[in-house]
This record gives C-alpha cells, sequence and structure tokens, in this order.
C-alpha cells in the first residue's frame, strides 16, 4: 500500500526568519543568525530520538494522545512531555491540533507509523541506534581526526572502522535509500537493452538486508540473485526476501569479499554504500574483483556518494556528498570520492562508464567492459 507524505517545510524547518531583519542590519549579524541555524541542527535528532527512546512513536501510532495522556503512557513528567510533544510538532514529525476541551491533540501522521516501527521495511530505527551508539560521541572527536586524518597506525589510509555490531543496526535504517536508487537503475538497464524477461544473474556485493536485489527482483522475474555479506547479516536478508516475496530466487551466502573467490557469469555485479566506506586502493582492488566474474556484456552498478564536479556547486547531491565524507571521517576512515576517482579505478580494470544517474542522496554509476 502507498501512503502519501504530507508536506513539510520544503523538506527543511526554517529556524530564522530573515524577512524580519531590518534593511540596514550589519551583515556580520546576518552571518551569525544563518550559521546559529546550523550549530543548532542538532535539535532535530535530539528531540527525535528521545521520542523514539521513549516510546512516544509507538505510542502515537496507536492513536492519537494529549500530552497528558501520552505521559500517563510513558510514565513520564506531563510538562516536559508536552515540551518534548511541541519540539517535534515544530520539525513537523507530529501533527498538533485542538481537542474540544482546548487541550493540544498530538498526531503521528500515518506515512511516519513505519519509519520508526522497529521492523518496518523503511524504518529508521536502525539508524537512530547507530547514532545512539556511534554517531553521537564520532562527531565530538572530529577534530581530533582531521589532525591524525583517522589512519593506521602506520600511517596508511585505513576503511571505515564501524563494527560489524553497528554495521547490523545501521544496515536496518537505511533501507529507505533503495525505492529511488532502483527504479533509476532498472531504467538504465531498460535503456542498455534489459528486458523484463531476459535471464540474467544478480551479484549484490555488500548486500545487507538485500532490498536492492530485491527490488529489482521485482522489477526483472527471470533475474537471480546472490547476495555475500557477513554471517550475522544474511539472515536478515532472508527473511526480507521471504517477506517480500522473492526467495526462490535470492541466494544468500555468507563470503570475505577479499579472501574469498566471488564466482562467475554475473551480468550486473551491483556495489551499494560499499565505495564510501573503502581507501582508494581497496576500491580499486573491488572492481578488479568484480571484472573476473563478468559476463562480456556485462554491466557492473555502483549506487553511492559519489561526487560529480561537472554538476556545479548547486548540485544538493554534492553538498549531502561532501557532509557524508565529514561523517565517515568521524568515524575513522572512507570517503566520498569524485567520478574521476571512479574512472581511474575502472580504467585499471579494463572497464568504462556508461552512465551516471542522479538520486535523491547517490549517484549510480553504470560501468561495462572497455
Amino acid at each position: 500500500m502507498t501512503i502519501p507524505a504530507t508536506t513539510a517545510s520544503a523538506n527543511l524547518t526554517p529556524l530564522v526568519d530573515t524577512t524580519a531583519f531590518p534593511e540596514a542590519l550589519d551583515g556580520e549579524v546576518r552571518a551569525a543568525h544563518r550559521l546559529y541555524e546550523h550549530l543548532i541542527g542538532m535539535w532535530a535528532p535530539g528531540v527525535i530520538e528521545a521520542a523514539q527512546d521513549l516510546g512516544a512513536f509507538a505510542a502515537l501510532a496507536v492513536g492519537p494522545a494529549t500530552a497528558a495522556q501520552l505521559a500517563e503512557i510513558l510514565d513520564t513528567d506531563l510538562r516536559a512531555t508536552r515540551v518534548l510533544l511541541d519540539g517535534l510538532y515544530a520539525y513537523d514529525v507530529v501533527q498538533r491540533t485542538r481537542g474540544d476541551d482546548g487541550q493540544a491533540v498530538y498526531t503521528l501522521p500515518a506515512e511516519l507509523h513505519g519509519v520508526f516501527a522497529p521492523h518496518g521495511l523503511f524504518s529508521l530505527a536502525g539508524k537512530i541506534g547507530h547514532d545512539r551508539n556511534v554517531a553521537w560521541n564520532a562527531w565530538r572527536h572530529l577534530a581530533d581526526n582531521v589532525r591524525s586524518g583517522a589512519r593506521a597506525a602506520d600511517g596508511a589510509q585505513q576503511l571505515n572502522q564501524i563494527s560489524e555490531e553497528d554495521y547490523t543496526s545501521l544496515v536496518r535504517g537505511i533501507n529507505f535509500w533503495a525505492p529511488p536508487i532502483t527504479r533509476a537503475l532498472a531504467g538504465a538497464l531498460r535503456d542498455l537493452g534489459w528486458t523484463t524477461g531476459r535471464s540474467a544473474n544478480l551479484l549484490d556485493v555488500g548486500c545487507g538486508t538485500g532490498i536492492y536485489s530485491h527490488l529489482l527482483l521485482r522489477e526483472f522475474p527471470e533475474l537471480t540473485a546472490r547476495g555475500l555479506d557477513a554471517e550475522r547479516i544474511i539472515p536478515i536478508a532472508a527473511r526480507q526476501a521471504t517477506q517480500l516475496g522473492v526467495a526462490e530466487r535470492f541466494r544468500g551466502e555468507v563470503v570475505d569479499f577479499w579472501s574469498e573467490d566471488w564466482g562467475s557469469g554475473t551480468d550486473l555485479a551491483l556495489f551499494v554504500n560499499i565505495f564510501h566506506l573503502q581507501t582508494p586502493e581497496s576500491a580499486r582492488e573491488l572492481l578488479l574483483k568484480a571484472t573476473k566474474g563478468l559476463t562480456e556484456d556485462g554491466v557492473i552498478a555502483i549506487a553511492d556518494h559519489i561526487v560529480d564536479e561537472d554538476r556545479g556547486e548547486g548540485s544538493v547531491q554534492n553538498k549531502f556528498f561532501r557532509l557524508f565524507a565529514a561523517s565517515m571521517l568521524a568515524t575513522g576512515g572512507g570517503d566520498a570520492f569524485t567520478v574521476h576517482d571512479y574512472d581511474q579505478w575502472l580504467a585499471d580494470a579494463g572497464l568504462r562508464r556508461v552512465g551516471l544517474l542522479d538520486t535523491p542522496m547517490h549517484r549510480v554509476l553504470l560501468a561495462r567492459r572497455s
């Protein structure tokens, strides 16, 4: 079932009314207001994640409630509960209306019920858990990593240092990225000659929950997919394949990317959110390994935070990718690499770029043999 989204403030909640500035206001004062608005950006995850921790969203998913009713359900302080709910309302997370008795009634929009549910297909619960366990503390130490370069003991660049446990939590919280990416990728594959009835083999390297494979399997009924990942991740992908009705055509395999063979006969090698965790050396190695098992007319698809300098400074994607690179630095390795970087790695592997697609928070790069 498709649930329409409510309209937020252009996907942003302005907190400074710039129309109220006096005409002759000093430029430094204006600049201070602008930067202050950036600095209080932490308020949004603060109130949202506190509400998730308290179980407020689970309670509101049952039905609308006043602050008093919610405080009783959650066993929280009434005044503090009202303050938290009003904060959520300010960020367009909950709706706020007046009841017949004049009390404010808070409602969680239908499209957000699954977003906060621990096992929702597009839940952000895993992302919130990652923030709690990793991100909040990591950002506090960003300056230290800028000084050191977040390098290994021998001075070399290193892969991102996220633990397998934290990765397991996070991987459940980023499924929402998949639908626009797979829609764009499916369209590009059709432009390259793929048809709905074409029999083909997909290799999903670092498949996570398997959501990208699963959605592509729905797009191409004759496609079969193998998903490679760690031992604690593969059962998650298998359960989701069953949930989405593609279990018969999806096989999850526990594979060490670096020491084990990936097999052959691959028509589509898919890498999603893999390359930003790498060093330039390991990224090149991944493409070399993928090429070995690729069919002659096979395609490599990379969905990641790929900076394209030719798109201009106004590119929303480029802005997000550069900030994402800062988050990689905070957590100890990885980067948002440029199109030029990828083109060089592709050339080293005997490949060439044949497509570059924009999606809301990623770019999808397509490559074939030179």
